[in-house]
């Protein structure tokens, strides 16, 4: 605990212990919204990633084309840049799946008409309207494929909000980091302007300028410290009711990223308030004696 000079009254070193705290409050609600919207669009983005691994390319064949051909289509077309996985889908599969869609047993009435086809995931960098357009005409140009079918309304769809979703947390992301950022700072500025007149007293006395802005610099550093484990602390507690709440979008299979964020919120929180420190005693270092009273 820090001591101070048996002349300061108690009154007085109240004061002094809740700046610490505000400071401190402020710090780590400033690192907790910003690293809640940063795990936001973490996982926003990881989410709309995943589902667009699901797209799923279905390459259809005419009638008579052998299931032998089939297969050996399959294999030719893994050598693909593109391709993530793939799969084929037998006859017998396709025609229940038929059935259930239509509702009876057709192949009583007519000629089973439904060949075996195969199943595409690409790789998420090809999940785009455009990417699947040249896919698709790509593979129809091999004279068994009859046709190639795909979602492209949701693959429009989420290619549509994903590039919303990015620009409105960005955008979201600055205004809240700039406007907690100038609350922290004006914070920070507002408890060293408190003391001033020892900033003076020090440099009256001998004190080289580094001298001076160490302890303040070393403040900051600690103020930074306790600030960011305390927004980490209360991060770490919303992601696990996210967790709870949402699986499929909270998902701690990225455990690495999910580090990497929380050491940039804690490494943030140290770098601003040590150079929002140095910057603010830099100015009372320089300032002439009759502005310490304004």
């Amino acid at each position: 605990m820090t001591k101070y000079p048996d002349s300061i009254d108690r009154i007085t070193k109240a004061r002094l212990r809740l700046s610490a705290f505000g400071s401190v409050f402020s710090i780590a609600l400033t690192m907790f919204f910003i690293g809640a919207l940063c795990f936001f669009a973490f996982f926003s983005m990881r989410y709309l990633h995943n589902l667009s691994q699901k797209i799923e390319i279905e390459v259809l064949f005419y009638s008579d084309i052998k299931e032998a051909d089939i297969d050996a289509f399959e294999k030719v077309m893994k050598l693909k840049p593109f391709i993530e996985s793939s799969r084929v889908s037998s006859r017998e599969e396709n025609t229940l799946t038929a059935q259930q869609i239509v509702g009876s047993n057709f192949t009583e009435i007519i000629q089973n008409p439904i060949n075996a086809s195969i199943l595409i995931n690409v790789k998420p960098e090809y999940a785009n309207s455009d990417s699947l357009s040249k896919i698709s005409k790509e593979l129809k140009k091999n004279p068994i494929v009859q046709d190639v079918d795909y979602p492209d309304f949701i693959v429009k769809s989420i290619s549509n909000n994903f590039r919303k979703i990015q620009m409105i947390i960005l955008i979201i992301c600055t205004v809240f980091m700039i406007i907690s950022m100038l609350l922290v700072a004006n914070s920070v500025r507002l408890n060293i302007y408190a003391k001033r007149f020892n900033i003076k007293s020090m440099l009256l006395v001998g004190a080289t300028p580094s001298f001076v802005r160490r302890p303040f610099v070393r403040k900051g550093l600690l103020q930074g410290v306790w600030g960011g484990i305390i927004a980490i602390i209360f991060i770490a507690i919303l992601l696990l009711y996210g967790n709870r709440v949402a699986p499929d979008f909270v998902d701690f299979s990225a455990m690495l990223y999910i580090v990497i964020i929380f050491s940039a919120i804690l490494i943030l929180g140290m770098l601003f308030t040590m150079i929002i420190s140095a910057i603010s005693v830099n100015r009372y270092i320089r300032i002439n004696d009759e502005r310490l009273y304004l």
